[in-house]
């Protein structure tokens, strides 16, 4: 190797024999670097770029240097003393390529949540994840991807629930209304039931679901939302504009502050159960279950209506039943104006309940009026 001529490149000495220049590995196995200050034999001035990459090999690199590099180290050997003031990167191997994520790109109109499936509508088109690069590395193998800050990113394969189809095009469909639900793990899981965590009046104005509702936030703002199914309101109810064509519940309170106009009713196709109502206005096919009080409101009912909790009273409304019977605690009040009551049967207004009528509440049985006044008790069933 002392000789000025070339060896073959077949003939390229072991590193065990022969030692042209000392090269240490990075830790992720992506680069290799000659140390500062470590010797470079003065031999390398008289290998070829062949030559340096069959020893290489033979060191277990399989990465071929540049050219820039193989000038490098050239230049270096032949410098005095032989070698790098610095550490000199000599290997670098291409990283590993960013797999990036199965994506959904979504069909719904903007003024429609993303996530809501109406049936037999295509609602979503899932991207699948490219393959990823394999990573080539100076040893030759495949490594992980390279540590990311903060989480690790995930290959994420997008798996539709067993509900859903694909079409000619490619588009998610489903036969029935819900809501898809997107796991972190990338299953897509379908949910009968549309929940509300956020409700954005502006993205969310006029929808009609296909299906029952749950909402965990206050239902605020005009809306113009047809509900088919179920609607129960976790919090509060203050929106106007819904038709319900199930039965509705609403865990806290409702008030609208729309009291006496009926084209503006809430419309409720089921029964509702409230634990208040305040100075709204409802059409009710079903029956009506209060366990607070009814205040200043007016309300239609075709079946029963029940307020029996504390302290079960209904005051400052209009209550009009039309087939149903009623069972409260208490009508009306001395402090607000009257309570005005209509029974459409004589015979369920004969099998209501109310414990305590106040002064002023009007109770109108078909066309009969009926005054309360201090001399005048709650008059007793006809025999």
């Amino acid at each position: 190797m002392n000789s000025s001529t070339n060896p073959p490149s077949g003939q390229v000495p072991s590193p065990a024999t022969k030692t042209f220049f000392t090269i240490k590995a990075s830790p992720d196995g992506m680069s290799a670097h000659i140390p500062a200050k470590s010797h470079i034999s003065p031999d390398v001035i008289h290998l070829n770029y062949e030559q340096i990459c069959v020893y290489l090999q033979k060191l277990g690199y399989i990465l071929k240097p540049t050219p820039e590099a193989f000038e490098e180290i050239k230049r270096a050997a032949s410098s005095k003393p032989p070698q790098f003031s610095k550490d000199f990167l000599f290997l670098k191997g291409i990283p590993y390529t960013e797999t990036k994520g199965a994506t959904i790109r979504w069909l719904n109109p903007i003024t429609m949540p993303k996530d809501l499936v109406r049936p037999n509508i295509p609602f979503a088109i899932i991207k699948q994840a490219a393959p990823a690069s394999p990573a080539k590395s100076i040893f030759g193998q495949e490594f992980p991807m390279p540590p990311q800050k903060g989480e690790p990113k995930k290959i994420i394969v997008l798996t539709p629930d067993p509900a859903f189809t694909t079409n000619e095009k490619g588009e998610l469909v489903c036969d029935k209304g819900g809501q898809v639900i997107v796991s972190p793990e990338g299953q897509l899981k379908f949910e009968p039931v549309y929940t509300i965590k956020n409700l954005r009046v502006d993205q969310m104005k006029k929808i009609e679901f296909p299906c029952s509702v749950i909402a965990k936030c206050d239902i605020i703002g005009s809306l113009d939302w047809v509900i088919n199914g179920d609607f129960t309101c976790e919090q509060f109810w203050s929106a106007t504009g819904i038709k319900v064509n199930g039965n509705a519940v609403a865990l806290s309170g409702i008030q609208t502050n729309q009291a006496h106009d009926d084209t503006k009713a809430i419309i409720i196709n089921g029964n509702l159960e409230a634990n208040f109502i305040q100075s709204s206005c409802f059409i009710v096919e079903g029956n009506i279950k209060v366990e607070k009080a009814i205040l200043a409101s007016r309300i239609t009912t075709n079946g029963n209506l029940e307020c029996l909790g504390e302290p079960g009273k209904i005051t400052g409304s209009e209550i009009f039943m039309k087939k149903g019977t009623l069972n409260v605690k208490k009508v009306g009040s001395e402090k607000e104006k009257p309570t005005y009551i209509k029974f459409f049967s004589e015979t369920l207004s004969s099998t209501s309940k109310i414990e305590t009528l106040s002064e002023g509440s009007r109770i109108q049985i078909q066309k009969t009026n009926i005054i309360i006044q201090n001399s005048q008790p709650w008059p007793s069933p006809t025999k």
